[in-house]
């Protein structure tokens, strides 16, 4: 009977050593684990440190954006009105050439009458003593109106090109005023809650990659146009965010609820 209770105490000491074993081992894994964790967090709170100024840079970026597109407009303006003095100056110079062609021609012909009238012998108010004086005075006014020719010419060459410069320039702000107007129309998309969990603190948005939300964006939530809180993208996909309600935005008693708007808090500049 002794020797029966000595190998009954026997196996429950071993038994005990066994499971003690085991939960060590079991502590050890569990341990383990717990650092890997506290060691991912760590990683990724430097992350979204990291995320943060980049969100911050983009800022940045944005506002000199648009103070460039205000100064790109205000050229713009500038260069239509520039363009429509240029259109009119260019009218004006080409009936200026017009009036001087016709003065030339009218030029010519009498020259050509005077000619004619010398080697007829006659013409009204022409003689010997004066043909050379009158030929000179024709010659002095065809010279003057060529002068007056090639200048005109000239101002409407020139006319012409700072026209063509203008549209050019034109085109170009026209461009990138489109590309603008479309990353302003980017930024004003809404996305709305379609499903809340208070308990957890999870919301999920009928919204996701294909309108810019990324795991650094920043979503602003609002109903009947006030701003009542924040929620930051844990999980996204291409028509679909799972976000984490941000309690210190809310107000007390305040809850998202289905339904409400989701905005970004900082536009995008894609």
């Amino acid at each position: 009977m002794k020797a029966l209770l000595h190998i009954l105490l026997i196996a429950i000491c071993g038994a005990g050593v066994f499971f003690s074993q085991q939960a060590n081992v079991k502590f050890q894994e569990q341990k383990t684990t717990y650092l890997k964790t506290v060691d991912d967090n760590k990683k990724l709170d430097a992350d979204i440190k990291v995320g943060e100024k980049e969100l911050s840079d983009e800022g940045t970026g944005l506002k000199d954006a648009e103070a460039d597109f205000n100064d790109k407009q205000a050229t713009l303006e500038t260069l239509v009105s520039n363009e429509k003095t240029m259109q009119r100056q260019l009218g004006e110079s080409e009936a200026k050439l017009e009036e001087q062609a016709v003065e030339i021609k009218a030029q010519q012909q009498l020259l050509e009458n005077v000619k004619k009238a010398f080697a007829d012998g006659a013409g009204e108010g022409i003689t010997l003593e004066n043909i050379g004086s009158k030929i000179e005075e024709l010659d002095a006014k065809k010279k003057d109106q060529t002068k007056k020719f090639e200048e005109v010419s000239t101002l409407a060459g020139s006319a012409e090109k700072t026209v063509s410069d203008n549209k050019m320039k034109i085109a170009e702000l026209a461009g990138r005023k489109a590309k603008r107007d479309e990353r302003i129309s980017a930024n004003a998309k809404e996305a709305v809650i379609t499903a809340v969990d208070t308990d957890w603190g999870f919301v999920i948005i009928g919204a996701g990659s294909n309108v810019g939300f990324t795991p650094q964006t920043k979503l602003l939530v609002k109903r009947d146009g006030v701003m009542i809180g924040r929620i930051t993208p844990t999980s996204i996909e291409p028509s679909q965010t799972i976000g984490e309600v941000d309690r210190e935005s809310l107000a007390p008693g305040v809850s998202f609820q289905v339904g409400d708007r989701v905005i970004l808090a900082v536009p995008a500049t894609r």
